[in-house]
């Protein structure tokens, strides 16, 4: 085959305004051979423990990634009814760091180096919420944590959204599980574009065929429904079948991107972008599901543009522009490039997971693509078997069968490490020519591993990767607190802080925090405890806190110690 002749790489990308996918043709196969290839250092270890159960968060634990200021304490506190409920089911203090904003890929890879792991393996978190939108704790941070470990991220508008998933999971998770299989709903939007008839053909069909035969056998436990009008799609016929609790689903159609005449201001950006398109009947947007029940209680897979955000810095920017100077673009280059940020504009979250995550009726997590998603993920034309639907399947058979979202999601991580592994081997490959003096010869893989290494590093997971869908025996339950003895929230947690400086020596590069471990922190309530201004001095100096936040620390110290010595009062023990 020539390589002219090579299958189009489709894009699941519409505009908002007449919802015609913006990339109708697609790309030729040959364009690929050609990236303008871009590295940074990541930092892929991992400390989980392979002989523990994957999905047992006393043996995994489970930390949270804040930003510092003001606002991560709020966030903080905003949750803190569900980071006493995952202390008390992994049996001791959870872990909160405090990060540093808008990192890059190598800067958070130093980050994570320098600070995260520094700790004793067994007591790094490997489930791991980040709080924040993406201008706040950047996607690369989301992405370098989840080479080692189970990430999620919540990103709400305002507190009380926060404060509202805490409860629904609670909820969730304090309720007796639902009875029976969970209903699976596979939904594509058949707008009759190459790209949609690409997707169903490739990914949706194969993967039910996957779930199908994997039922058969009892591997599979959901009941399966394929939805989606084949002559006349709509949004009634998805909503028709959402309200059931505990379910997942799995859809596929374009992203809404920027109309033709672009976006009217940024909240018009912010609320329209990646939501899911249905061609001439429109978009479902976050506010048309804000207020109704939606896959209570479940998880959805949205594959789709820009379905789980907008980042600072769309990884394909540097080579669309390439090919366009080559003229090997079919189409508009600048309008996909219209949708891409530009500017000073912020990265953000879609409106459209935020909403439902913050509904009270709406699902537990969410995974979708952070970027333009194209149908390499699972295309893969470097194969001989051409087409590799299985990453997908492999996640929702984590979930059908009770396995934490952050497991669920590992299955795409894991893909992304194979194929950056491949592509790093290539390259030290071509070096070693060069430094040999050897003619470099051009790999054909090159070209499709970068492509399908970038598309894959765009799916991330949105919600609390220890969440699972409520069916069969919950991990790690824990009953009820009781309000008026409950130590849990009086617990202290491990945190991390950053030193202080003044502006003139700040660099671009994240501060390197300091671990505030608990024989410290314990010395230093002592000493304020005790009136000893010298030493407290000392010990505040050496943990980087000031005096009101020891303060709070030492409440909560001997809140807890009063809880302690009231039970053994009462008990005798």
């Amino acid at each position: 085959m020539h390589a002219d002749d090579e299958p189009a790489i489709h894009l699941l990308l519409s505009h908002a305004d007449d919802h015609r996918p913006t990339l109708a043709d697609g790309l030729p196969g040959a364009a690929i051979r050609e990236p303008s290839v871009e590295t940074e250092e990541l930092a892929p270890l991992s400390f989980y423990d392979v002989g523990a159960a994957g999905n047992d968060l006393e043996q995994q634990g489970w930390g949270v990634l804040a930003p510092t200021g003001d606002h991560g304490d709020a966030m903080l506190a905003a949750i803190a009814p569900l980071i006493a409920h995952r202390a008390a089911q992994q049996g001791r203090p959870v872990r909160v760091y405090r990060v540093p904003p808008r990192m890059s890929a190598s800067q958070a890879a130093r980050w994570r180096k320098q600070v995260f792991n520094i700790d004793e393996p067994e007591d790094i978190p490997y489930y791991q919420l980040l709080l924040g939108d993406l201008d706040e704790l950047s996607g690369e941070l989301q992405q370098v944590q989840s080479l080692g470990g189970c990430v999620g991220r919540l990103a709400f508008t305002s507190l009380a959204d926060y404060e509202s998933y805490a409860a629904k999971v609670l909820r969730w998770e304090l309720a007796p599980p639902q009875v029976g299989p969970a209903p699976a709903l596979f939904h594509t939007v058949h707008d009759g574009s190459a790209a949609t008839t690409l997707g169903h053909r490739s990914l949706v069909a194969p993967v039910l065929s996957l779930a199908h035969d994997a039922r058969s056998r009892a591997r599979f436990p959901a009941d399966l429904h394929e939805l989606g009008d084949s002559t006349d799609p709509s949004p009634d016929d998805l909503l028709a079948h959402v309200d059931a609790p505990g379910g997942l689903l799995f859809s596929l159609s374009h992203g809404d991107g920027a109309p033709r005449q672009g976006w009217r201001s940024e909240q018009d950006r912010r609320s329209g972008q990646g939501a899911m398109s249905f061609g001439r009947a429109g978009s479902l947007r976050g506010a048309d599901l804000a207020a109704r029940p939606f896959m209570p209680g479940g998880v959805w897979f949205m594959f789709a543009c820009f379905g789980a955000g907008t980042p600072d810095r769309s990884r394909f920017h540097h080579w669309l522009a390439h090919l366009a100077a080559l003229g090997k673009f079919r189409g508009n280059v600048d309008a996909v490039l219209a949708s891409l940020p530009r500017g000073d504009e912020r990265p953000f979250v879609a409106d459209l997971p935020r909403t439902l995550l913050a509904n009270p009726e709406g699902p537990l997590a969410f995974i979708g693509h952070l970027d333009l998603a194209w149908s390499y993920a699972f295309m893969e034309m470097d194969d001989s078997k051409a087409k590799r639907p299985a990453k997908f399947y492999n996640v929702l058979r984590a979930l059908v069968r009770g396995d934490r979202a952050g497991i669920a999601a590992q299955e795409l991580t894991r893909f992304y490490s194979d194929t950056n592994d491949e592509l790093a081997e290539l390259h030290d490959a071509a070096e070693a020519q060069r430094s040999g003096g050897q003619p470099t010869t051009s790999d054909p893989r090159l070209g499709h591993l970068w492509m399908l290494r970038q598309d894959l590093a765009g799916y991330i997971l949105l919600g609390d990767p220890a969440v699972q869908l409520p069916r069969g025996e919950p991990h790690n339950p824990v009953r009820p607190a009781d309000p008026k003895n409950d130590s849990t929230h009086h617990w202290p947690t491990t945190i991390t802080t950053e030193p202080a400086s003044s502006p003139a020596s700040r660099s671009p590069a994240p501060a390197v925090a300091t671990p505030l471990a608990l024989p410290a922190l314990e010395s230093a309530i002592h000493a304020l405890l005790a009136g000893d201004e010298p030493a407290l001095a000392v010990h505040l100096r050496e943990l980087g806190l000031d005096r009101p936040t020891l303060e709070r620390w030492r409440d909560r110290y001997t809140a807890a110690g009063r809880d302690a010595l009231a039970r053994h009062l009462r008990d005798g023990d």
